[in-house]
C-alpha cells in the first residue's frame, strides 16, 4: 500500500508542479499589453498553460513574439514549431534610429526656443524705438 501512496503522492507533486508552471507562464504573459484578451477568452485545465500555438491565434502569437521572444519560443516548442529568432541587429538599428529621432526632436525644439527668443527681442527692441542690429535709436 505505500507504494501506492508514493506513487499517488509523486503524481500529486508533479501535478502541482505543471499547475504552478502555468501560473508562472500565465502571469508572463498577462505582462505583455493586449494578452488580457486572449487570457481571458478560454478556459483551460489544470496544469495546462493556455497556447496561442496550440489554437493558432495569430494576433496573440504576434503579441508573444514581439513582446517576449523567449516566452514565444517555450510556446512554440511546446506544441512542436518553431518560431523565428529576434534579428537583434534590426532590433538595435531600430533603437538606435528612435534614439536619433528624439535628439533631433530635442535639437529642434532648442532651436525654436531660440527663434522665439530672439524674435521677442527684435519686436521688444522695434516698440522701444532701438535698431536691433546695431543697437542705436531711431
Amino acid at each position: 500500500m505505500s507504494d501506492l501512496d508514493a506513487l499517488i503522492d509523486s503524481q500529486h507533486r508533479a501535478a502541482q508542479a505543471a499547475e504552478d508552471d502555468a501560473r508562472a507562464i500565465v502571469a508572463r504573459m498577462a505582462k505583455i499589453e493586449g494578452m488580457d484578451r486572449f487570457l481571458a477568452s478560454g478556459r483551460r485545465e489544470h496544469g495546462e498553460v493556455p497556447n496561442p500555438y496550440k489554437t493558432n491565434n495569430l494576433t496573440a502569437i504576434a503579441l508573444v513574439e514581439r513582446h517576449d521572444a523567449p516566452l514565444a519560443n517555450f510556446l512554440a516548442k511546446q506544441v512542436g514549431r518553431s518560431v523565428t529568432a529576434p534579428d537583434y541587429a534590426r532590433l538595435e538599428a531600430e533603437a538606435e534610429r528612435q534614439q536619433q529621432i528624439q535628439r533631433m526632436q530635442a535639437a529642434t525644439a532648442e532651436l525654436a526656443n531660440a527663434n522665439a527668443n530672439g524674435r521677442l527681442q527684435r519686436e521688444r527692441a522695434d516698440l522701444a524705438g532701438v535698431n536691433h542690429i546695431t543697437g542705436r535709436r531711431f
